[in-house]
């Protein structure tokens, strides 16, 4: 079963929200005010208002901000049933990697092709990048 997740299409402003909360600067130079959600509703207002062009699945009922110190290592772990689901959909024949259409523009257009041998060593990878990655 594939599980519905949060899925956003305007990268580049989804990046420039997320620092906005993270450092009540407003990055998107709107002139709109967001603070740092308290509720679903809330969050997807402000999907809205900056035009992330996000879809949030039905499933979500609230939402939590983690944030760490200079000194601190944060390691944010996916649920174990995300995990399983994509390993599942990734061991399909024919599957694709679902990867960001953003890459397509690092990449000149094209889409970076994943051999079907090396799905689930990127699908780690990735987890593992997602779990520790800090602005960079």
């Amino acid at each position: 079963m594939a599980i519905d997740r949060l899925r956003v299409t305007n990268h580049e402003v989804w990046g420039k929200l997320v620092k906005t909360w993270a450092t009540g600067i407003n990055y998107l130079g709107d002139g709109n005010d967001y603070p740092l959600p308290k509720t679903i509703e809330e969050f997807k207002q402000q999907l809205a208002t900056a035009q992330v062009f996000a879809s949030v699945p039905e499933w979500a009922k609230s939402i939590r901000f983690v944030s760490s110190d200079s000194d601190e290592i944060v390691v944010r772990l996916p649920p174990k049933h995300m995990i399983e689901d994509s390993e599942e959909l990734l061991a399909k024949p024919g599957a694709t990697y679902p990867i960001p259409d953003f890459y397509r523009r690092i990449f000149q257009g094209m889409d970076p092709v994943i051999p079907e041998a090396d799905r689930l060593k990127v699908h780690a990878e990735r987890i593992g990048d997602y779990t520790v990655s800090i602005c960079a």
